[in-house]
């Protein structure tokens, strides 16, 4: 899907949002983009991507989304759910860190370099936006990927990182499966907090 397309959708449902709006969670795969967060240096991005560059209003650095990538927003009224915005982060990443430990036990959950890795490749990532209404953006799982085009940038700031995906890993699941695993942990982290999930 189109990602200003989606990133347009997702700000104004969090704008209009009241007080009776479920809370949704959104699984989605874009077409091939690198996006940036606000604390990106535009200096620090490469010229002659070969796919389009896009500002985003999330948290952290360039990173690229493209098909066989499981993105995962979660747009939340964290003040409804009477959670604060540093323990819905935590309970969020939480989530995503037990779906992909389920099928591989070696990940570990970075929160400084805010990723999941296996040893220093990085095979999902976060950039969450936090406002008084609440919360949008989330996660990326990469599943089964063309890894090239994370060749071409410094994957989330840091030229140490390397990307991976779960099919590299002879991790042979299909999308279905981790979309329902991904929702039953986030089902059970905030058990009734997320009302919906599409």
């Amino acid at each position: 899907m189109d990602y200003e397309t989606i990133a347009l959708r997702m700000k104004s449902f969090n704008e209009e949002r009241g007080e009776e709006t479920d809370d949704e969670i959104w699984f989605l795969q874009h077409n091939s983009v690198y996006t940036y967060g606000v604390s990106t240096d535009q200096k620090s991005i490469p010229v002659h991507l070969r796919y389009p560059v896009l500002g985003s209003d999330r948290g952290g650095e360039i990173t690229y989304h493209g098909p066989g990538q499981l993105v995962v927003y979660i747009l939340i009224d964290f003040r409804r759910a009477s959670i604060k915005p540093k323990e819905f982060i935590r309970k969020f990443q939480s989530c995503i860190f037990k779906t992909v430990s389920y099928y591989c036990k070696e990940f570990i959950l970075d929160e400084k370099e805010v990723g999941i890795f296996f040893k220093d490749k990085k095979v999902a990532s976060f950039g969450l936006k936090m406002t008084k209404r609440g919360s949008y953006h989330g996660a990326a799982i990469n599943h089964n990927m063309n890894l090239d085009a994370w060749n071409e940038i410094i994957i989330c700031g840091n030229p140490n990182h390397q990307a991976i995906d779960l099919r590299t890993m002879g991790i042979n699941i299909d999308m279905d499966e981790l979309i329902g695993e991904v929702k039953k942990n986030i089902l059970l982290e905030f058990e009734k907090q997320i009302l919906k999930a599409s």
